[in-house]
């Protein structure tokens, strides 16, 4: 199979929010977000089933921040959609993230859990960090969250379980190129009638470092790093960094 840039929100619609609603406390993610765009608006690239858009949508409304969202997955944004509420509703574009990027102004721009690992290149990932900034209003943010690679990463991941289902159990195997920092990994879902899913996934992961540099030649500078949303420091032990980066104000496009 060939794997496309909406190949992992094609696979994973259907379980998404059963399998990481437990993610994040969402309560203390979309306060912190909130404070971040100061009644302004959100862009969440990569935004999937509306786990963060929705209820940060929600309780943006009473602080006059709105938030669109933009996903290349049109089976994730249909379940976002059957999610809204006439209360406050997220705007959702149909669309690579970065080559069709809305233009903005935005006071925030955020690429949740490991989103930015979803572009499959430096390149990618560095064009991606150039494009948010030009979108930012001015004193605006891009929010980059996503794991800390250890140290010395398995060339292969053999199959493990990874979490039970009501209707089963679901395992997870993956390799993984050193050199290119990419993993290739499936998860298989084995219900209890005997039927089997494989729902495969990619990832090029960026060391903070990396991330760092990126963010540098893309005009920022951090200003915040944490471990969660609540938010809990980072340390050298912390296995997720929450970055906020605002706009270096000497930079030229």
């Amino acid at each position: 199979m060939t794997y496309s840039h909406n190949t992992y929100g094609d696979a994973f619609a259907d379980v998404y929010d059963e399998w990481y609603q437990d993610l994040d406390d969402i309560d203390e993610c979309s306060q912190f977000l909130v404070q971040l765009a100061e009644r302004g608006t959100v862009l969440e690239l990569g935004v999937g089933t509306g786990r963060i858009a929705i209820p940060l949508s929600a309780l943006g409304a009473e602080f006059g921040v709105s938030v669109v969202g933009i996903d290349s997955s049109m089976a994730m944004l249909e379940r976002l959609n059957s999610k809204q509420s006439d209360n406050a509703r997220v705007h959702t574009i149909h669309g690579h993230m970065v080559r069709e990027m809305p233009n903005g102004p935005f006071s925030l721009v955020l690429l949740a859990y490991n989103t930015l690992f979803n572009l499959l290149s430096a390149d990618e990932q560095s064009q991606c960090l150039n494009a948010a900034v030009a979108r930012l209003s001015l004193g605006g943010h891009v929010v980059v969250d996503c794991f800390v690679p250890g140290d010395e990463l398995p060339c292969y991941i053999a199959p493990h379980l990874q979490r039970t289902t009501p209707r089963g159990v679901v395992m997870s195997e993956a390799t993984v190129d050193i050199g290119q920092q990419l993993v290739d990994g499936v998860f298989t879902e084995v219900r209890n009638d005997g039927t089997r899913f494989e729902r495969p996934w990619r990832i090029r992961y960026s060391s903070v470092a990396d991330i760092d540099a990126m963010a540098t030649a893309a005009g920022l500078h951090c200003e915040q790093r944490w471990s969660s949303y609540v938010p809990d420091a980072f340390t050298k032990q912390s296995v997720r960094h929450i970055s906020v980066y605002g706009r270096l104000l000497n930079h030229r496009a």
